[in-house]
């Protein structure tokens, strides 16, 4: 069979470059916009064609070797097992990674009807590594997805590329040094207490302090375990180290917050800072403000806002959430109150003029349809939409527009080099509707 040539155009969501041949659309991982690349069929996505870039055969100025080994770009044809579902950017350098991500967010938009403001910056960080304080690692028990002959026992790794089976690491340059290092602890504990039916193992690393929060989950309900003795094992293991069951601080701007290991924080410290000071700045929310911040998980947006604002109404459903951020509140001195629910539920008991803005953060898919409905009913002045999917940032944004807001600003926030993952901050106003 004629190897494929394939010479992709443009930037896909998800990390891939858009290609056509014979009138056939192929989205092409590892490949860069402009490479001319020889690549191996790898099945379909969302009805389109995948494949995966085995040799470049004109490269793009903007192409890096990716430091990471078990990054899949350059490899062999056949070398599919050893590649790692975490990232898919590390073959560009990172300004074009910058680049590829604001070409991204202004397809987005422009489908949905939008036009991304001309002069909105893409915030990236100085230093694109060891950024994560928090990852979530799969268990492997004995020698699974070893080379023959190696020695049994727990490992941890990653999803392969569009794969369930689990590749096992030994570093991994995006997570916190102290992550990647405790990653062999949890292992040989858990194999020198005969640990059976591992499932995963949760590491946050405090950014301004030495605890490690952990948390090992096991497949089905969870058994009768020896966990105290392995905490005290896996700490031996890890002398420099403040092993952490329940809660760790994360502090900024003189405030203190309380996490766990159940609840979401943001997994890129460095740029949570750049992010929540775009979104403070956006809102300009002023003493007579009260705002609604939805969405609020544990409250370090309403905790930030409630500083220069008259008050803060919280909105989270998740009742661990919402006991957290009561108490980070209460640590803070900060005028919020939580109000539990469903965003769309708890938004219908309030009444107009009761508010004059709002910040909000939602999940991946959105908003639903009722929340973007009470938000218009509301009327407030002014919005601030944080989200981590420019597909379903866009179509909220022009729900809103075609409900009398317009858009007066945004921003780019990069939280995850080297991966496909985008962050966006729009600023909304009421006012004739634009697009």
């Amino acid at each position: 069979m004629a190897p494929l040539i394939l010479r992709p155009t443009a930037p896909a969501h998800g990390g891939a470059a858009v290609a056509r041949d014979d009138g056939k659309v192929w989205l092409v991982n590892y490949a860069l916009p402009g490479e001319v690349v020889e690549a191996e069929p790898r099945g379909r996505q969302g009805g389109v064609a995948v494949a995966a870039a085995t040799r470049v055969i004109e490269a793009s100025p903007h192409r890096v070797p990716a430091p990471c080994p078990y990054f899949g770009a350059g490899r062999a044809q056949g070398a599919l097992p050893d590649e790692c579902g975490g990232c898919q950017l590390q073959h560009a350098a990172y300004e074009h990674q910058l680049r590829l991500k604001r070409q991204v967010v202004e397809e987005a938009w422009s489908r949905a009807g939008l036009r991304l403001p001309p002069d909105t910056p893409v915030l990236g960080m100085e230093d694109p590594w060891r950024y994560r304080i928090r990852g979530e690692f799969e268990a492997i028990a004995g020698g699974a997805g070893r080379a023959q002959g190696a020695d049994t026992g727990w490992r941890f790794g990653f999803h392969r590329l569009r794969s369930h089976s689990v590749l096992p690491i030994e570093t991994c340059p995006i997570h916190d040094l102290r992550i990647e290092q405790a990653l062999p602890a949890f292992a040989k504990a858990a194999d020198e207490l005969g640990l059976k039916g591992l499932q995963n193992l949760l590491l946050t690393a405090e950014p301004n302090g030495r605890g490690l929060l952990w948390r090992l989950r096991h497949r089905g309900p969870e058994p009768q375990w020896p966990r105290d003795e392995f905490a005290r094992r896996v700490a031996e293991l890890l002398p420099d180290q403040v092993l952490l069951d329940d809660a760790m601080s994360l502090d900024f701007w003189d405030l203190t917050f309380r996490v766990s290991s159940d609840t979401f924080v943001q997994t890129n410290y460095r740029q949570m800072l750049v992010l929540y000071r775009t979104a403070v700045d956006m809102l300009g929310a002023g003493a007579a403000d009260r705002v609604l911040d939805l969405y609020a998980g544990i409250g370090t947006l309403s905790v930030a806002v409630a500083r220069q604002a008259a008050g803060v109404a919280a909105i989270e459903e998740n009742p661990h959430a919402v006991q957290l951020g009561r108490l980070n509140a209460r640590i803070n001195s900060a005028r919020v109150d939580y109000l539990p629910g469903k965003v769309e539920t708890v938004m219908r008991k309030l009444r107009l003029g009761q508010y004059q803005a709002a910040i909000l953060d939602p999940p991946r898919a959105g908003c639903a349809p009722a929340a973007i409905g009470e938000l218009i009913r509301l009327g407030l002045d002014r919005l601030v939409y944080v989200s981590c999917e420019p597909s379903t940032h866009a179509r909220d944004l022009i729900a809103l527009v075609r409900g009398g807001y317009r858009v007066r600003r945004a921003a780019i926030v990069d939280m995850f080099p080297q991966t496909y993952h985008i962050e966006s901050v729009a600023l909304l106003e009421r006012g004739a509707a634009s697009g």
